[in-house]
């Protein structure tokens, strides 16, 4: 059962799902259990914020 749930994880993490979903969806009793077992999933998420905050900055300049 586990082979599955990461499985679904995985795919969902890697597709753009919210953790916060994917937590819910999953049954872990914590984000940070997800976290730590799927973080090398979300590799882009940081470089996606960083280019959404830093045109959010130049238009309002």
């Amino acid at each position: 059962m586990c082979g599955f749930r990461h499985y679904f994880a995985s795919n969902a993490l890697g597709n753009g799902i919210p953790i916060n979903d994917v937590v819910e969806w999953i049954g872990h009793r914590s984000i940070e259990e997800t976290s730590r077992t799927s973080r090398h999933l979300m590799p882009g998420s940081i470089t996606k914020v960083a280019r959404i905050l830093n045109a959010g900055l130049w238009t309002a300049v």
